[in-house]
Order: structure tokens, then sequence, then C-alpha cells
């Protein structure tokens, strides 16, 4: 599905900055009416409308804007993904008190997370674009791996392995030895079918054990970036940054094979959402 083109025009309607000017003009043009009657606020009101269409034309286009703007979206775009993650999570809790320990555990990293990124913000040329947005991510990353694990519990204690294996054994018995009359092709359809169900069970197994990995190491992953960042920015920083980025990297990895097979229960980004945050970016400077 293609990407909707933001509009800077309406986010710079919108701004701080411009209901700033607005409300400066009215209250300008209210205070002049009072000595000068309508002539008098008419000359505020003229400058603030002129003032308007100048920015209009001019600061949806400025690239710092641009750059202002797409991080705004972006945040706005997390926190709604939180929501959406924090309410699917909720609903799967035994209670209050397990719901409260992800919320508690979100707000650290939450906090972990814009603190390392003011300093990167101090530190020009530190981190790149890619970096910083995989950094802004980790918060709700966490939440989608504890729902993802969730997810996959839910479908485990729903199978019956056992039931699963009898009916493929009878299946099997049945294709092996056929009668007058059996359709054969119907049964091999049916034992290929539980015979898939059977490997995406191995397979959900097989990635939950790196899921619960993955939520063990976050922590300690991000704790690092921000170690290596704080440091006094010895020979060997950049190296270890890279690596302790690239570590976030493979959480990404894993948790992209994770939405394949969970995309319909998991309110997971976009895929290309990142990449065109980028874009954008890029085609501002």
């Amino acid at each position: 599905m293609a990407e909707t083109k933001p509009s800077y025009l309406a986010d710079f309607l919108q701004s701080p900055a411009n209901t700033g000017l607005l409300l400066a003009g009215a209250a300008s043009a209210v205070a002049l009416s009072f000595p000068y009657g309508l002539l008098g606020a008419a000359f505020p009101l003229l400058a603030t409308v002129g003032l308007e269409l100048i920015a209009c034309l001019f600061v949806p286009d400025m690239p710092r804007f641009r750059r202002w703007a797409d991080q705004q979206r972006d945040r706005r775009g997390q926190a709604e993904q939180a929501d959406r993650l924090m309410g699917e999570i909720r609903q799967r809790c035994s209670g209050p008190n397990q719901f409260r320990q992800y919320v508690e555990q979100h707000q650290v990293l939450s906090q972990q997370v814009v603190s390392l990124l003011a300093q990167t913000r101090e530190r020009a040329g530190l981190l790149g674009l890619e970096d910083r947005d995989r950094i802004a991510d980790v918060p709700n990353e966490f939440l989608r791996l504890h729902l993802s694990l969730m997810v996959m519990e839910e479908r485990a204690r729903s199978l019956d392995l056992r039931d699963v294996q009898r009916k493929l054994a009878q299946i099997n018995s049945q294709i092996s030895r056929p009668q007058d009359g059996m359709d054969v092709r119907q049964l091999e359809r049916a034992r290929d079918e539980y015979e898939a169900l059977l490997a995406r069970h191995q397979r959900m197994l097989s990635k939950r054990t790196a899921i619960e990995a993955a939520i063990l190491a976050l922590p300690d992953q991000l704790a690092e970036v921000y170690q290596i960042i704080m440091g006094e920015g010895t020979q060997g920083d950049g190296a270890r940054l890279s690596g302790a980025i690239a570590n976030l990297r493979q959480r990404q990895d894993i948790e992209s094979e994770i939405a394949e097979d969970l995309a319909d229960e998991l309110p997971l980004a976009p895929p290309g959402e990142q990449a065109a945050r980028r874009a954008r970016t890029r085609s501002a400077n």
C-alpha cells in the first residue's frame, strides 16, 4: 500500500509557532480597537494575514521545519502504537499487578531513550538518523516482543499436540492401506495440513526462545549504548558503539520474523514506516 505523503502545510498551520502568531495578531487587534476603533484593529489583522501568507509560502518547504514536523509525526506515531500495544497486553495480563510491571518497564526504557537521544543531539555526528530511529523505537520494541510472547503462549495452549499427532497417525495409516471408495487425495491434503501445523508449532517454539533472550538482552544493550556515548570518547568507542547498535539491529530482525507469523494478531508498525521517514528527511535536506 502506498505511503500517504505528509502535508507540511497542514503541519505548519497546526504548529505552536503559527498558533502563537495568530493569537498575537488577534490580541493586538483587540488592544488597538479600544483607543482607535475598527481602524486600529485592522492594521494588526492585515499584518497578521500578510505574515501568515508569506509563512505558508516558504516555511513548509524549509528543511529545518520539515525535520521538526517529521519528528513530531514520529513521536505521535510511537505514542499511538504504544497505546495500542499496551491495550493488547492489558487484555492478556492475569491482573493489574502484572500489567503495572509492563508499564513501569516501558517507562524506564522511555526515559533512558529520551536521555540517550538528548546526548546524541548535543554531540553532532555521533549517530546517524537510522541509528537514532532504531534507538527511539526500543520502548515499543520491548512491548512488541512481550506481546509476541503472550500470543505465542496463547497459541501453544490452544493446540493439543497429542490429538494432532494421533489424527496424523490415523491418516497415514489410511493412506498406506487405502480401501475401496476412499479419496486418497483428500487424505493426503489433510496429512499435509497437519504436518504444516506441527512444523509451524515447532518454529514458534524456537522463536519463543529467541524472543525470551531478546527481552532479557534489550535493556542491557540499550544501557551499553548509553555508557559508550556517555564515555570519554576513547579510540575504541566507535567500534564498540557500532557493535552495540548492530545488536539492536538483530533484535529488529527477530521482530520482523515474528511479525510475518503473527501479523493478524499483533498491532505492529507498518514495515516501511522508518524508511519513509528517512526518505522524507533526506528530501528535506
